[in-house]
């Protein structure tokens, strides 16, 4: 077998039989499947037969493909001229032409014919926007590749980069729209609408064929419009997939071993479950280690003949490294394995979320949400620079996002129809070493945005213009193939985004690109800058009338008003000095900083806040007063006086009440005291016969005769006459102070007379 032939750094991939892998042969160029060595990725080697007419008119049609890339788009790799023969590189499409495949069709499902149709107009928009760039035929340079079980994509592999004068006449506006009637009522009358009803292949190809043809760029608004139309036509919902005769055929699947031959090679050392082809990653099949029972991806290495040794080395070298505990960040490869002139790699599954599974189901992502990926990301990128691995491309399915719940688990469900911000946490980690799929060209690789950069001025390509293009995919800037996004949030912080995009885009080839860091702190500060400006609405915005909350009634000034500003400490929000002035208008891009301010994370911003901007009907109005003083006059500024009268009132009731609870407290209290009269102070002489006197002493004073003097001011004696005394009578006793009246009377007359004495009354004197 003859050995592989090397043009440049890219080596033509030979089939079994040792022949060139050809891709188009037709009277105007030849093209060749080859693999590019310093990316690691297949590319199309496209070899014009014909001279140039015009060089200028050449280069530049392909220097506007390098800059301005879409994902329906191969991506224009290299250009230029080789021993007179003019050629062009472009990136891989992993599938078979429209016109071969439409060919060995005989029917074809009429949603599967409708899917075709949006997606093949879809390319064609992209190729017209950037010139006359459809080929002759466009079903041979439009190829159609399998994403899902029920979708596919169409790509443009070829362009027509010849002088665009040399090129034929377009068709006018009205000969497309006669075309686009046709292919619409064909899908219309022939049932193209119900779920399993069946075309005819032929007359669609030919229908779809003539409609491309006739494309141009003076015809963008009426494709758009037929793919919109067409997309109406579309059943709501599939159930099944595309069925075996109608899938598309991948380009690198023949040239590969069978599922057979991967699995004996691996028979001792990993137990494969099934092939389980999953149509985004169909080279991989799924199995479990012998020894520790870890599920993980069974791929192949490609061999020499259609590759090179170097990606061997790359997967020896992630092999090592992604074992190591310094790089967590990085999908560990658990095994690599040489055997019977097969090698296999086994990559251990990661239990996570995609980001191109997250964007299918989000479409686009906040600014904030979009912050967060960024700045996770960053840290993963520094431990694959770190890492020396030979990594030069990362697409949206090499990146995970890891939650801590299986992929299988309904949280991860749930979490994909939620905010970023509402997670829990998760952790991002990504694909290092080379796969089928990457090389293949599947997938959305965030690079094809990027201008090509200038030699020797790139030492790592993460750089902050990578992060750039990957965040117009996470904003909708640049939707995924058959999404079509709908603006949300507000619209001058999505402007100011848009416009550092591109900056940093435009870096890439103008300048030196900028590093990741100061792309995510520029970043920062515009989603600091709005979420400052939010809480202080209503607010007027060039020459539109100030907003008015509900339930607020409207005032003439642009912020909301709050009282004077007194001499006080007061914590400024997000770490932002109160005294210094408002943030800037929101149409300067950005809010202006001294060299001396402190700059705060987004990070901690969301630590802060929650990451929820006050809503517009509820503005913080101690926040607006701290960040904004009044700008309005001290007279005019609505006081809240309160009477004076008022506030004394006030005191006084809340003195007598806390003088109340005191008294009650310490027992001093008027209702606590008992109202007992004094007694009556009176000497009455008691008059028995002397005889009883002799015979029988006084009785002494009844215990409940006495009384205790209360702490009142003392009764008068009320005086009383006395009989004249007799001889024989004793002596006069006087009785004590304070004490109740004592007569000699008989035993139990005392407590007879006391009970029919009414309550509170001193004793009567007794009868003479």
């Amino acid at each position: 077998m003859p050995e592989p032939s090397l043009f440049r750094h890219y080596q033509i991939v030979q089939d079994a039989d040792g022949n060139n892998v050809e891709l188009v042969r037709n009277s105007e160029q030849v093209a060749v499947l080859a693999f590019d060595l310093e990316r690691l990725e297949y590319v199309h080697c496209h070899v014009l037969l014909e001279p140039l007419q015009n060089r200028a008119a050449f280069e530049e049609t392909c220097k506007m493909l390098q800059k301005r890339g879409h994902p329906a788009l191969a991506r224009m790799m290299e250009f230029g001229e080789d021993e007179g023969n003019p050629f062009y590189i472009t990136s891989n499409v992993d599938g078979e032409s429209l016109r071969p495949y439409l060919a060995r069709l005989q029917e074809i499902p009429g949603w599967l014919a409708i899917m075709i149709a949006t997606r093949a107009l879809e390319a064609a928009v992209a190729l017209c926007e950037r010139g006359e760039l459809i080929s002759e035929s466009p079903l041979d340079g439009l190829r159609i590749v399998q994403t899902a079980p029920q979708a596919v994509q169409v790509l443009a592999a070829d362009y027509h980069v010849l002088d665009s004068s040399a090129s034929k006449k377009r068709a006018l506006k009205t000969g497309f729209e006669k075309q686009a009637k046709f292919l619409r009522t064909f899908l219309v009358e022939q049932g193209g609408t119900l779920p399993d009803h069946a075309l005819a292949a032929a007359d669609f190809a030919e229908l779809l064929g003539a409609c491309l043809s006739s494309a141009g760029v003076g015809v963008i608004a009426a494709m758009r419009e037929l793919r919109t139309s067409l997309q109406k036509l579309s059943p709501a919902e599939l159930s099944g997939e595309i069925p075996t005769a109608q899938k598309p055929r991948a380009l690198l699947a023949p040239l590969l071993a069978g599922y057979q031959d991967v699995a004996r090679g691996l028979v001792n050392l990993v137990r494969i479950q099934s092939q389980r082809l999953d149509m985004a990653n169909p080279y991989s099949m799924r199995g479990t280690l012998t020894k520790t029972g870890r599920s993980v991806l069974i791929e192949q290495v490609p061999p020499a003949r259609i590759s090179h040794a170097r990606v061997k080395e790359a997967d020896d070298a992630a092999f090592k490294i992604t074992k190591q505990r310094d790089n967590p960040s990085l999908i560990t490869l658990a095994l690599v394995n040489e055997s019977e002139d097969i090698t296999c790699l086994a990559e251990e599954i990661a239990e996570g979320i995609s980001l191109a599974e997250l964007m299918r189901e989000r479409h686009c992502l906040e600014v904030q949400e979009a912050y967060l990926v960024l700045a996770g990301l960053d840290t993963a990128l520094t431990q694959l620079d770190k890492s020396t691995l030979p990594t030069s491309k990362l697409r949206l399915e090499d990146i995970f996002l890891l939650t801590g719940f299986a992929r299988e688990d309904s949280r991860s469900t749930k979490l994909l129809v939620s905010k970023l911000n509402e997670w829990p946490a998760f952790n991002i980690i990504v694909r290092a070493h080379p796969t089928l799929a990457s090389m293949s060209g599947r997938g959305t690789d965030p690079a094809v945005l990027l201008p090509p950069s200038r030699d020797g001025t790139i030492m790592t390509a993460w750089h902050g213009g990578w992060l750039a293009a990957l965040c117009k995919f996470l904003l909708g800037f640049e939707p995924l193939l058959g999404i079509h996004v709908e603006t949300t949030g507000g619209v001058r912080e999505r402007e100011t985004v848009t416009r550092l995009l591109d900056d940093e885009i435009a870096k890439v080839a103008e300048t030196e690109p900028s590093q990741r860091s100061d792309f995510l702190a520029r970043y920062a500060r515009i989603i600091q800058h709005y979420d400052l400006a939010k809480p202080n609405e209503p607010v007027r915005l060039g020459g539109t009338e100030p907003a008015v909350s509900p339930g607020l009634k409207p005032r003439p000034q642009t912020v909301p008003v709050s009282k004077a500003p007194v001499k006080r400490e007061v914590s400024a929000p997000f770490g932002i000095d109160s005294s210094r002035p408002s943030p800037v208008a929101l149409t300067s891009g950005g809010a202006a900083r001294g060299e001396d301010e402190p700059s705060i994370g987004f990070a901690e911003l969301l630590f802060r806040n929650g990451g929820e901007p006050s809503p517009p009907e509820a503005p913080d109005w101690a926040l607006a007063a701290a960040s904004a003083p009044p700008r309005l006059p001290a007279h005019l500024i609505v006081r809240e006086d309160v009477p004076i009268w008022l506030k004394a009132a006030v005191f006084l009731s809340g003195s007598m009440v806390i003088g109340a609870m005191c008294a009650h407290l310490s027992g001093s209290a008027l209702w606590q005291k008992k109202h007992t009269p004094a007694p009556v102070e009176a000497t009455v002489p008691s008059q028995p016969s002397a005889a009883a006197a002799v015979a029988k002493p006084a009785p002494a004073p009844a215990p409940k005769a006495m009384a205790v003097e209360p702490d009142v001011p003392k009764a008068i004696p009320v005086p009383v006459p006395t009989p004249p005394l007799d001889v024989t009578a004793p002596p006069e006793t006087s009785v004590p102070r304070g004490s109740g009246v004592s007569l000699s009377l008989p035993s139990g007359a005392a407590n007879q007379l006391r009970d029919q004495l009414p309550a509170g009354n001193p004793p009567a004197p007794p009868p003479r």
